[in-house]
């Protein structure tokens, strides 16, 4: 009896409507398999070097943690973690040892006791620290032949760009481009945001059938088990969410709003997320005036960085500011969210 394998995993997909076939993406899972195959097979006497594993890019919502997903599951010896949630163990470990080095081989080696293959997810440098110990987390992780399938927005040329003592940051680079398959799926169409434009993603007024669509869209974007917690520094100012996967938030307006948030922080919270989920939004008035405010900056720094946002809200777009005060301000907030909640108010031209 035949195997099921990855490429029958993606195929029952397609036959079962989960997703629709295409055939970039079935080229890629090819490769993946192919890759991870090849690293399985003892031979002796070959003199080709074996790739220790690939690297996955392309832009946001084109299926690179699906398809991941479906070589890790079906590796059966594999483990998944969001590339945040990997430097944070580190870093723990670190902090808690004297000997830096000795105190990440030890993690590795355990991880490598468990696991022949690590689904590294949404792979980012952005911080010098990360960008120092990063060779060293990979020379290990190649040590204990731990197999390694990683997603990125970024090529890895582009990893870490401008940063501070980026020219130590290049040997990595080079790392990566000679030791594993670098392969870009290169696909135009942005599955994501084609499944908003087919979803509802202006919910109201906040219930227990609202709360519950709201939800179960936030779960067709994300895998529940594996959310992490990215901090989004500004200047001194370090905002944690805890709720995060794959350059997608789920946030509460009490955080986002109510806290004492910059326009600089809605910039570079737009910068980092593609896609916000942003629950509790509560009717803006007279006595929430600050908050309206804020909500006003948070909105116009998604739209203009081309981001998408699904809400659940007190009040329908139309209703929901009752402020006079800020009436002026808030009527292109109103025009942008029903251009950016795919809601057309009847008779009303986006403008």
């Amino acid at each position: 009896m035949m195997s099921f394998d990855v490429i029958d995993q993606y195929n029952s997909f397609v036959e079962n409507n989960f997703i629709k076939s295409n055939n970039t993406q079935l080229e890629v899972l090819k490769k993946l398999n192919s890759v991870w195959k090849s690293s399985q097979k003892k031979n002796l006497f070959s003199n080709n070097k074996k790739q220790e594993g690939v690297y996955l890019f392309g832009k946001v919502g084109t299926g690179k943690t699906f398809l991941l997903n479906l070589l890790y599951q079906n590796s059966k010896v594999g483990k998944k973690i969001h590339f945040n949630n990997l430097m944070i163990e580190i870093h723990n470990v670190i902090k808690n040892s004297s000997n830096k080095d000795n105190a990440i081989e030890t993690f590795i080696r355990e991880l490598g006791n468990n696991f022949k293959l690590l689904f590294i997810d949404e792979m980012h440098i952005f911080n010098i620290v990360d960008a120092l110990i990063i060779k060293k987390i990979f020379f290990f992780l190649s040590k204990y032949k731990i197999f390694l399938i990683i997603s990125s927005n970024f090529h890895p040329d582009d990893l870490y760009k401008d940063g501070l003592q980026r020219a130590d940051f290049i040997p990595f680079i080079e790392l990566i481009k000679n030791n594993y398959a670098v392969i870009n799926i290169d696909i135009n169409t942005d599955y994501r945001r084609q499944t908003l434009n087919q979803s509802k993603t202006y919910f109201t007024p906040i219930n227990d059938e609202t709360k519950k669509e709201f939800n179960k869209l936030f779960n067709r974007f994300v895998d529940v088990t594996h959310l992490t917690t990215i901090k989004i520094k500004t200047n001194s100012r370090e905002i944690s969410f805890e709720r995060c996967s794959s350059n997608i938030l789920m946030t509460d307006f009490k955080k986002i709003c109510q806290g004492n948030l910059s326009h600089q922080d809605y910039i570079n919270i737009a910068r980092y997320f593609n896609l916000i989920f942003l629950n509790n939004v509560p009717e803006l008035n007279e006595q929430n005036k600050d908050s309206c405010r804020r909500f006003i900056s948070l909105i116009d720094m998604l739209y203009e960085n081309n981001c998408s946002i699904v809400i659940l809200a007190a009040k329908p777009i139309s209703n929901l500011n009752t402020n006079k005060s800020l009436d002026d301000e808030f009527k292109r907030t109103t025009s942008r969210l029903y251009e950016m909640t795919i809601v057309q108010p009847t008779n009303e031209k986006i403008s």
